[in-house]
């Protein structure tokens, strides 16, 4: 399955798009606030958003690191960031007390931008 497979499966839904592009707006101000919650929920929401993508897409599996190790770098170009991604999301998710770094919020936002821009579903 490829991003041009996730395309032809929405090809014409503005639904799609429109409410990806709506909470990817939640997810930005999430992570503008500058509040340290909010900025690790907008990461969470974000690889959320990509796992919805990759399960619509086709891609099957228990986790979210179950669908990635079906990619390759051809089908999401920024595949290696999407796993330094993924993996900040995990540490927020399974480490108490974990302290996210304004530098690793952006990267793993921008990442997950990337991808979302590569599906077609953000501008």
């Amino acid at each position: 399955m490829s991003v041009k497979r996730y395309r032809e499966i929405f090809k014409g839904e503005e639904v799609s798009k429109r409410r990806t592009i709506k909470i990817w707006n939640q997810i930005r101000a999430d992570f503008e606030s500058g509040d340290p919650g909010r900025r690790k929920l907008a990461v969470i929401e974000a690889d959320k958003v990509l796992d919805e993508i990759l399960k619509l897409s086709g891609y099957k599996g228990e986790t979210m690191s179950d669908r990635l190790k079906q990619l390759t770098a051809a089908q999401i170009g920024n595949l290696d960031d999407v796993w330094i991604a993924h993996k900040i999301r995990n540490q927020i998710a399974h480490e108490t007390g974990y302290e996210l770094t304004e530098a690793s919020a952006t990267r793993a936002i921008e990442t997950y931008a990337q991808a979302f821009r590569q599906f077609g579903l953000i501008d």
